[in-house]
């Protein structure tokens, strides 16, 4: 169904790295959004003043939040839509995050003015009527919403959106409170209970969680993630694919935004080559991975000597024994400066993020299982984070 949907009211609906596809994307969700959750809200706060019901009330104020984020994910997108300046030259892809953040203050709001209520109502009980009516519509709204929820949230899977997942993530927990407030109406039709108070301040505590999560979400791009392990998967396909690539490290890819990505990585070819043949297969690659993944790219060289019998014979003693070491994910780079005295064997040692193991210890370590292979080679590292 929600293919169907996507064909009908989205323009060129596959090419979803294209901005003005995922801008159209995004419209249609918004214009849902807005149209479910001000209906609800409306009908929600009349059918709560006239039972006289705080938790149907605050289920209304939580469809009023749906909207307005509705509303500011919209305003978001078409601000995030303008073109790189002079100031901004990465462009304002970033202005989605904002939104979302923008969204979990309004949510964090709601909740505080819903719970502040509820307590109220749970010190001073009372007036709380029963009605098969407000029951009735609530068990339609749940259909209702929880159909737009789940369409809006696989959407924003579809154009990897974060503030699109947020919005039908928020629509999703406010079906669960609807569920709640309906449960607790019947508990208080059959025992005579009062339960109003109690349920608003449930879910008001649903509405905390909802934005607590969505700053969380929002956040961690923000603060910068690891990327999308499919996302690495694909580029690094790409990359070996390459006739005159042997290896890849140091990738790292910055994001800007969604749809905003950029990314550089250290390719290992093979010194003796042509670096003229070399260079335009570079080039090549380059395009390549901005045609197929939307990415801009930056590629370094890193010349290797596949010939060096000691390279070898090294790569063998290090791959061993990194093995049993905590904290250690790989190693590359390797190179073999021969000397007078010694020979240096340079590489760097990728560190898994947060590690704390002791990098001296590892030196030392691997030092001694390289003199047992060759007692003239001295090992120089440099310790890397993985970033993907």
């Amino acid at each position: 169904m929600k293919e169907l949907i996507w064909k009908t009211f989205v323009k060129d609906h596959e090419n979803i790295k294209d901005p003005e596809v995922r801008n159209r994307y995004t419209k249609l969700t918004g214009t849902l959004g807005i149209i479910v959750n001000t209906l609800l809200c409306v009908i929600k706060i009349v059918m709560g003043l006239l039972i006289n019901s705080i938790a149907v009330i605050g289920d209304g104020l939580h469809d009023l939040a749906d909207s307005m984020a509705a509303v500011i994910t919209l305003i978001g997108a078409r601000i995030a839509r303008k073109p790189a300046n002079k100031e901004h030259p990465y462009g304002h892809a970033r202005v989605e995050y904002l939104t979302s953040l923008i969204v979990s203050a309004i949510v964090l709001i709601v909740a505080y003015e819903l719970m502040t209520s509820s307590i109220d109502k749970v010190m001073h009980p009372g007036g709380t009527e029963f009605s098969w009516l407000t029951v009735g519509f609530l068990a339609l709204a749940v259909i209702i919403k929880g159909s737009s929820a789940l369409f809006i949230i696989a959407t924003g899977k579809h154009i990897n959106s974060l503030p699109v997942v947020a919005a039908g993530t928020d629509n999703r927990n406010d079906v669960i409170s609807s569920i709640i407030i309906i449960i607790g109406m019947f508990i208080q039709y059959f025992t005579g209970f009062e339960l109003d108070g109690y349920l608003g301040c449930l879910v008001a505590l649903f509405i905390f969680y909802s934005g607590f999560e969505l700053i969380k979400e929002t956040v961690s791009p923000l603060l910068g993630e690891k990327p999308d392990p499919e996302l690495v998967s694909e580029m690094y396909g790409i990359i070996m694919e390459n006739p005159v690539v042997n290896g890849v490290h140091d990738l790292m890819v910055y994001d800007y935004g969604p749809g905003k990505l950029f990314t550089s990585f250290h390719a290992e070819v093979d010194a003796e080559g042509d670096i003229m043949e070399i260079h335009d297969n570079i080039d090549n690659l380059e395009k390549e991975i901005y045609d197929r993944m939307g990415m801009v790219v930056t590629c370094h060289m890193d010349p290797i000597d596949y010939s060096d019998p000691i390279r070898d014979k090294m790569i063998d003693v290090i791959a061993k024994a990194i093995v049993p070491i905590d904290g250690v994910e790989s190693f590359h780079d390797l190179r073999v400066v021969p000397g007078t005295t010694h020979t240096n064997i340079i590489f760097d040692l990728v560190m898994t993020p947060g590690s704390k193991a002791d990098h001296d210890k590892i030196k030392e370590e691997l030092q001694k299982k390289v003199t047992e292979a060759d007692d003239k080679c001295l090992i120089v590292i440099n310790f890397d984070d993985a970033y993907v």
